[in-house]
């Protein structure tokens, strides 16, 4: 869960080599801080602060920033302040930055099912923009939702996040569906992955050699899909021939109720982001 603190007029573009286009500090550095950091730190200053200052100390010996013990010291080099901390920890380091927070600075939050409204009352900033990143930002594909009360800051934050993947402007209403689809989403996807993988293993492959099949064949097929432009189902009715081994694996899928299977979990995820 993140909350970004970006100070208005402060985005800087360098065109010398080695000088920083922001300066950041990331306070929480679990799994998706430490994401942030790794993909942030090239081309930006980033300060890091989190519990486990053993941890950021070693991020700091791997270049991705430096460890800051102190949490206001991390604050206060910063242009933008990126916390990604447990959601239940919220009110707590809210507690603690927002003294040092101005006026003109704007607000990024990344807590799930955490309203514009609800922000208000936490950060009463000019203005409030949430974000919800997924896992895949780790290597540069992630899907990045983003909500903004103003158009204002949109080009630049686009700019400072392309790096994490692919960024989609979003009304509010919508933000809880990508945090179902695409957040939780890859969780989804990996269980499918380990059926296949195991199948694999029922028909006499090792583990091994049978997850590169399977991350190949999903590799090829999502391109496929990209380059062609077809709805998945042509692409389905082009594999499978009259009387084959495919519309047979077809039929049992659809005895599986599979698109129930699939559909059923995205909506479980969606109902808990709203609060249902």
């Amino acid at each position: 869960m993140l909350i970004l603190i970006v100070p208005q007029l402060l985005f800087k573009v360098y065109s010398g080599e080695g000088e920083s286009t922001m300066r950041i500090a990331i306070i929480g550095c679990g799994n998706m801080g430490t994401a942030l950091a790794q993909r942030l730190s090239k081309g930006n200053e980033l300060f890091l602060h989190g519990r486990d200052p053993v941890w950021t100390e070693g991020l700091e010996k791997d270049g991705f920033g430096r460890s800051c013990r102190q949490i206001r010291d991390a604050i206060h080099q910063a242009e933008m302040v990126i916390l990604a901390v447990k959601p239940d920890h919220l009110e707590e380091v809210a507690d603690q930055i927002s003294s040092s927070m101005k006026a003109e600075q704007i607000l990024v939050s990344v807590l799930a099912g955490v309203t514009l409204e609800t922000l208000k009352s936490y950060f009463p900033t000019p203005q409030l923009v949430r974000m919800m990143p997924n896992l895949s930002v780790t290597q540069g594909e992630g899907v990045i939702g983003l909500v903004s009360e103003s158009h204002q800051q949109q080009a630049e934050l686009s700019k400072l996040f392309k790096p994490l993947g692919k960024l989609y402007w979003l009304p509010e209403e919508k933000i809880d569906a990508l945090t179902a689809l695409t957040g939780s989403g890859p969780a989804f996807l990996f269980a499918i992955i380990e059926s296949m993988v195991e199948a694999g293993v029922a028909m006499g492959f090792s583990a091994q050699v049978a997850q590169e099949m399977v991350i190949q064949m999903i590799k090829g097929s999502v391109t496929l899909l990209e380059e062609t432009k077809k709805h998945p189902a042509e692409l389905k009715w082009r594999i499978a021939s009259p009387g084959g081994t495919t519309i047979a694996g077809l039929v049992e899928l659809e005895r599986s109720n599979l698109r129930s299977a699939v559909i059923e979990p995205f909506l479980a995820a969606y109902n808990r982001a709203k609060g249902i």
